[in-house]
């Protein structure tokens, strides 16, 4: 058995015969790791880090519980939850537009950390004034029900007669027009665009 190995059996025995020094230990082995693993998934350090504290309070009940068949593999184990946490989070979300689609993300954390004067009422007032400016009516329409009014996109194809893959191509398009215009509109742009440049 490895040095670490070891270490992660006798770190389980102790946390599941209720070693509340184990526990301590635990959080400070594993704490930075598993911070960067879920700033990489989430791209947001607040995110992260009340993931890390959820993935911790969730291992050590299932470690006391003894739940852990192999002691060995605690850090596969710890790592695991963590990404089920993510993936859960963003399930519970209505929508989920990442960063890198490049089009606003009103249900991201990032817009309020980055301009915390604007609050989500005022978000949604800038962006559908700035769609006014699209000259094309269906790119308004479609960006609109689908970042506005929250429609499934379900919806929206049967009221503009659109196949899903036609709705796709729609959409992109709508949102390629809705770049362009904001490269032109720095300011709207900063305040509608979530990044992480300043968190």
């Amino acid at each position: 058995m490895t040095s670490e190995a070891s270490q992660s059996q006798d770190l389980v025995q102790r946390i599941s015969g209720q070693d509340q020094a184990a526990e301590a230990d635990l959080v400070n082995k594993y704490e930075r790791g598993l911070k960067l693993i879920l700033f990489k998934r989430t791209g947001d350090a607040q995110l992260a880090q009340d993931l890390c504290q959820d993935t911790f309070v969730i291992a050590l009940r299932k470690l006391r519980a003894g739940e852990l068949r192999n002691p060995e593999a605690l850090a596969g184990f710890l790592r695991q939850i963590a990404v089920n946490l993510t993936i859960e989070h963003y399930r519970k979300e209505k929508r989920y537009v990442s960063q890198d689609d490049g089009i606003i993300s009103l249900r991201t954390p990032h817009i309020e950390q980055k301009s915390a004067a604007i609050d989500r009422e005022a978000s949604r007032a800038i962006l559908d004034s700035a769609l006014e400016d699209l000259a094309q009516p269906r790119d308004r329409e479609i960006l609109r029900r689908f970042y506005l009014h929250d429609e499934d996109k379900s919806n929206i194809c049967n009221a503009l007669q659109l196949s899903a893959a036609h709705f796709d191509r729609v959409l992109y398009r709508a949102k390629q027009r809705m770049r362009q215009m904001l490269q032109e509109q720095p300011e709207l742009k900063s305040m509608l665009l979530g990044t992480l440049t300043n968190d």
